[in-house]
């Protein structure tokens, strides 16, 4: 019985975490996020640059339907891949790093919304990037790979 009891006893609050550290963890993992994505980007401008393969394969590397033809329009997808994703990491970043600095006034709900608004900036820049490098290999390769006259 007292084991009974000694359930009911027992203080729920103490399981409860602290709410500042709570909020100090959310504005640490939306910083980190905000981050991530002109990192990412950075890392794969670099790799697509300098430690793409040789030749076409379906593993590693940056690939358009218009790369894939030859070895002349793989080697020119990774060189305009990595060039563009590179730009834009670090274009991102420096973006990314100021926001980050105006959150040291805001409370964790403006700084969730100001975050969540340039992730979708981030997110619409990549795919414009990616359309202007597919364009790019179309209007300097043919689907075979040979160069367009």
């Amino acid at each position: 019985m007292d084991l009974i009891t000694g359930l009911f006893d027992m203080d729920f609050a103490a399981l409860v975490p602290n709410l500042n550290t709570m909020l100090g963890l959310i504005r640490f993992l939306l910083s980190m996020l905000l981050l991530a994505g002109p990192l990412s980007l950075l890392i794969l401008g670099f790799m697509y640059r300098f430690m793409a393969p040789p030749e076409a394969n379906y593993k590693f590397g940056y690939r358009t339907y218009f790369g894939m033809g030859s070895v002349e329009a793989w080697r020119f997808s990774q060189r305009i891949a990595g060039l563009a994703f590179s730009a834009l990491g670090l274009i991102l970043l420096v973006i990314a790093i100021i926001v980050d600095l105006t959150f040291i006034g805001k409370d964790t709900y403006q700084m969730a919304s100001s975050a969540m608004v340039c992730l979708l900036w981030q997110l619409g820049l990549i795919a414009v990037v990616r359309l202007g490098i597919a364009i790019l290999c179309a209007k300097f390769f043919t689907a075979d790979g040979s160069r367009r006259q």
